[in-house]
């Protein structure tokens, strides 16, 4: 019965302790547990009424009294009939988004004498210790604001006067000279009568003194609990710290909702704008209430632009508020004030990191030693990282920051410091990049991504080549790997302007040279006479003994592949492959095998490739062995070796996987879908669709998302489902459209376009109904009315004819199967498709699928025009191709 009530089993408990109690009525232990659970299950007042009879029963027998563990619970039993709730306040508009936190700092008191609720001001950490006073099961709750203490000795005489402890038990007033130890023992004695929870608010500023009345209550006093807020830990043995995060997205929306309506009923308020401004007020419940409330004279649009000057904009809202928590500047500067002069250079020095630091980073800034003591104050937070412990500061911390550097006159010195510490980490980590220690070199580099991209993008701005040349070199050699072409393609523009006319110094050279090869070989999709002032520097940087002969082969084979030198490209790749050095012969392999697949020859691109795996040394990190295997993993599948494409795949995957290649991991499980379907197997296509969409979840690398709907289309198509297939291929397209790459133009034939226009076309020919029809005749009006022109316009060197063959194919199976082109041109397309080395592995652009249609339509006709093409291929063809579509352009091909 005792070891039921005391796991808190009160209902379970309760018959069993009465029935024993008959048996044992002076067992006091067992009467206090008995008491206990009658005032849980039936009411405080049926356990007073039994004490009472107890009670009675004793004086009368023996005139004694009960012993002091049964008083003891008396006096619970009396503080719980009489509830106090001495300082706790209501609310007046609810608390958003805290549910969680109130019933975790609950649970928490449950278990600890001290709860600390920690974090950075304007996070609502006072109303949230209203809302747990408010609902504390402890019979006494007693709220003590300690913002109006201005100096520590002033703590337990506040804490005093609240509790009411000044007044002696006859009611004389106690002598002003009475020690603070006095005072002490009395606040233990008043909250020692009974189970009483002691809230103490805005600590951080008296919080030794603090530290030091909490200790000293939690060793005096048997039930009682503490709870503080604070900007920084009280740090004694007691305490359990609970810090307390900014809001959850939604939870933060809704707050400026609803605090926006009240403030001005009636007010538009778009649900992206809205998010985008509590996201950069880091989800500070106080910021967005002073945001909100200024929708009484701007519209939201305003409130964002003016977040620029944040401290400026939040100012005023609630007249009700504490004056230190009126303005976002007023919050962050009680913090300040708190800080010694090295903690608050610190601070002025480490908001110049856009994603936080590492203990080095803060140490190569000259302010590891106030690292500690910010992160009390919770002017930082830590993060246990993959890579490690991080720091990272609000942005409103940040900027705050930012501010008191300019006015101190550092920001110079500072920002010396922290590019001397982002282009030596990143050419520290980028000179490993490719060797045995890849995977530690990619994590160091991934770690200090955000940092490095932002340090770039502001040394091209200025612009600043210097600065500019290492943190490429560094970065973009990180974003080659991960096959994150984008990322460079967006800054190409910039890179071009920061070093037309400009040479590096000698100590720059090679940084210079891996920088340039970089940038150029992430933007070979765009490489035009725009791009001639990098290789122009690249050619004229030159070549000392300390050449890192591997940088020196990528440099010779990538100004053969200058756009100035694209005729003969093919020869002089050719004798490259043939070099005596190796790596040469490597760099040259797989550039050749890029323009062989370009150019149609699949065969030879297949032997291109196996060369330039067997040419890898030992010693290269894993992932240029990966993009081999990821190369032959397509290529196999396309001479139709299923088998040896699935192990091609196999070998690369674990290691996309692990440097993060989202777009070609993307890739290849699309690749082993296709497969999978092709052999009846849905349900690794169907676990291969799950790994693409959570690869590609919010967006990818290029074409990802379009690959995703392309990828459920064909697998609802392997099971029947007609119309859901047709309604994925529209979905690819549109996605593949709205593509926008900042810093590329749209050309028309961006590969990932023009793949899902041919896909979604040859699915409508094959599976239209008649709902279907408009949309598949809009799509072949499209493509035949310019799409395959232009992206047979391209420049030869550029032209990506198994690309440019799917989109032929395409348009003749329409024009075959919907009788839209007379039959010998719709045969026609599909033998120059076959002719381009077209993909034909996905089940709707399989040639023989459609060629019985071609037979049964034109009898004879498809060895007829391969007859008169004869041994001609790719290039040899595309004078024919541009004739043939020309005249679909022009109409004069359409039966429509």
């Amino acid at each position: 019965a005792v070891a039921r009530s005391r796991a808190g089993d009160h209902e379970g408990a309760l018959p069993l302790l009465e029935e024993a109690a008959a048996d044992r009525p002076r067992d006091e232990e067992l009467l206090a547990c008995l008491l206990r659970g009658e005032a849980a299950v039936r009411g405080t007042a049926a356990a007073l009424e039994r004490y009472e009879r107890h009670r009675a029963d004793l004086a009368e027998r023996l005139g004694a009294d009960p012993g002091p563990a049964l008083a003891r619970v008396h006096a619970e039993l009396l503080a719980a009939d009489r509830p106090v709730r001495e300082g706790v306040l209501f609310d007046g508009s609810s608390l958003l988004g805290r549910d969680g936190d109130i019933s975790a700092v609950h649970a928490l008191l449950q278990t600890h004498r001290v709860v600390s609720v920690v974090g950075p001001g304007g996070l609502g950490k006072t109303r949230l210790a209203h809302v747990v006073g408010r609902n504390a099961t402890q019979p006494v709750v007693h709220f003590v604001g300690l913002v109006g203490v201005s100096s520590p000795e002033g703590v337990v005489g506040e804490v005093g006067s609240a509790l009411g402890v000044r007044d002696s038990v006859s009611g004389r007033g106690m002598p002003a000279f009475e020690r603070p130890s006095d005072v002490r023992a009395r606040i233990a004695q008043h909250l020692g009568r009974a189970p009483a929870l002691l809230i103490l608010d805005n600590c951080e500023h008296v919080i030794d003194a603090v530290a030091e009345l909490t200790a000293f209550l939690a060793a005096a006093t048997r039930d009682l609990r503490v709870l503080t807020t604070s900007r920084a830990p009280l740090s004694i043995p007691a305490e359990h710290v609970y810090p307390l995060g900014a809001l959850e997205p939604g939870d933060a929306v809704q707050l400026f909702r609803q605090r926006a309506t009240a403030a001005r009923p009636g007010v538009r308020l778009d649900e992206g704008l809205v998010r985008e401004v509590v996201t950069r007020l880091d989800g500070l419940p106080l910021a967005i209430e002073l945001a909100a409330a200024k929708v009484r004279v701007m519209a939201v649009e305003e409130i964002a632009r003016r977040l620029a000057d944040r401290f400026a904009l939040l100012r005023g809202g609630d007249r009700s508020a504490p004056g230190r928590h009126q303005t976002l500047l007023a919050v962050i500067d009680w913090s300040w004030n708190l800080l010694d002069e090295p903690e608050r250079r610190a601070l002025r020095r480490l908001s110049l990191f856009s994603d936080g630091f590492t203990a080095a980073a803060a140490e190569a800034m000259g302010a590891l030693d106030a690292v500690q003591a910010l992160a009390e104050q919770s002017l930082l937070s830590v993060d246990e990282a993959a890579h490690g412990v991080r720091y990272r500061m609000l942005e409103t911390v940040r900027e705050f920051g930012q501010v008191r550097l300019e006015e101190a006159g550092e920001e110079v010195s500072a920002r010396a410091a922290l590019l001397a510490w982002a282009t030596g980490y990143a050419h520290e980590h980028a000179a490993v990049l490719f060797g045995p220690d890849q995977f530690a070199a990619v994590d160091a580099l991934r770690a200090e991504e955000t940092n490095l991209a932002d340090l770039l993008r502001r040394a091209l701005a200025e612009p600043d080549p210097a600065t500019a040349v290492p943190l490429l070199a560094g970065v973009g050699a990180l974003w080659s790997i991960r096959g994150d072409h984008a990322r460079i393609i967006a800054l190409r523009t910039a890179i071009i302007q920061a070093v037309t006319g400009w040479f590096p110094p000698p100590e720059l050279v090679e940084l210079t040279r891996a920088a340039l090869v970089v940038a150029i070989a992430n933007s070979m999709i765009l490489l035009d006479e725009r791009s001639e002032p990098l290789h122009d520097l690249l050619s004229r940087l030159p070549v000392g003994d300390a050449t890192d002969p591997r940088l020196a082969a990528m440099t010779k084979v990538t100004l053969i592949g200058a756009p100035s030198n694209s005729a003969g490209l093919r020869d002089r790749l050719r004798e490259l492959c043939r070099s005596a050095d190796r790596d040469e012969a490597l760099v040259a392999t797989q550039m050749s095998a890029h323009v062989l697949e370009n150019a149609g020859d699949i065969a030879g691109a297949v032997t291109a490739t196996e060369r330039g795996l067997a040419l890898l040394p030992q010693d290269e990190g894993p992932w240029l062995r990966a993009i081999l295997h990821t190369t032959l993993a397509h290529l196999t599948l396309r001479c139709g070796d299923r088998r040896r494409a699935v192990g091609h795949a196999r070998a690369a995957l674990p290691v996309l996987s692990r440097i993060g290649a989202t777009d070609d991991e993307t890739q290849l499980r699309s690749l082993l879908l296709i497969i999978a379907l092709g052999e009846g197997d849905h349900r690794t296509a169907e676990a291969e669709l799950a790994q693409i969409n959570r690869l590609n979840d919010g967006g990818a690398v290029l074409g990802g998302p379009a690959v995703a709907a392309l990828c459920a289309a064909e697998l609802a198509l392997a099971r029947g489902e007609t119309a859901a297939a047709l309604s994925d291929y529209r979905l690819a397209v549109e996605r593949a459209r709205d593509l926008r790459l900042p810093g590329m133009p749209r050309s028309g034939f961006e590969p990932w376009v023009v793949t899902a226009e041919a896909l979604a076309l040859a699915a409508h020919a094959y599976h239209g109904e008649p709902a279907d029809l408009p949309y598949g005749e809009e799509l072949f009006r499209f493509c035949a009315a310019g799409r395959a022109r232009d992206v047979l316009s391209a420049d030869g060197r550029l032209l990506d004819y198994p690309v440019s063959g799917s989109l032929l194919f395409a348009l003749g199976a329409w024009g075959l199967l919907r009788a839209a082109l007379a039959p010998g041109d719709a045969v026609a397309l599909l033998v120059l498709a076959e002719r381009f080395a077209y993909n034909g592995m996905m089940a709707g652009m399989a040639f023989d699928r459609i060629e019985p249609y071609a037979e049964q339509v034109a009898p004879g006709a498809l060895a007829r025009v391969r007859a008169g093409y004869g041994d001609r291929r790719g290039a040899e063809l595309l004078d024919e191709a541009r004739a043939l579509v020309g005249r679909l352009a022009a109409g004069q091909m359409c039966r429509l």
